[in-house]
């Protein structure tokens, strides 16, 4: 089978994943996802040749569980952020394009500690912004279409905490 589609394939599961997350209200659920979704996404990064999107999901998960256990100090969100840019320096081949998860993945790092859902979620916003360009290059297409939705879903997600309206149960 064609290394594109089986990388849109898995791309998919955690796509899903990706989007749901704008829908989740506490931010352990959030994190937690978080995880699963970068492994998923970290596979089909590697099959597509996006190696540097690969090391930022493996980091980010990696810092995803540091979080878990309370707020990253500044010196352990340097060094997060400093094994971002030394490993995908080493193989990054797609130019500017490659350090765009690395961008995304070291803001998102350095914002994770905010308490608020609704800043959060600005936050995600933003990191997934960068990602739409990056996996439109590597051909992950599934997840491009997934990253303008993810984005959407956050922004509704903003727009029901400020109203506090129920979007869906917590999770």
């Amino acid at each position: 089978m064609n290394m594109i589609i089986i990388g849109n394939i898995i791309s998919f599961t955690g796509a899903a994943l990706m989007v749901a997350i704008g829908f989740i209200r506490t931010r352990k659920s959030i994190l937690l996802t978080q995880c699963a979704m970068f492994g998923l996404m970290g596979t089909a990064n590697i099959i597509l040749g996006g190696m540097t999107g690969a090391i930022s999901c493996l980091v980010s998960i990696i810092r995803n569980l540091f979080c878990l256990k309370g707020p990253l100090s500044v010196p352990v969100k340097l060094f997060v952020i400093a094994i971002q840019i030394l490993l995908s320096a080493k193989v990054n081949t797609l130019g500017w394009i490659g350090w765009l998860p690395i961008i995304s993945a070291c803001f998102y790092t350095w914002m994770i500690d905010v308490k608020d859902e609704t800043m959060l979620k600005t936050v995600l916003i933003i990191a997934q912004s960068m990602w739409f360009i990056y996996d439109l290059t590597i051909q992950n297409y599934v997840a491009f279409t997934f990253d303008i939705l993810t984005i959407l879903s956050n922004l509704y997600g903003i727009i029901s905490l400020k109203t506090n309206h129920k979007m869906v149960p917590h999770l």
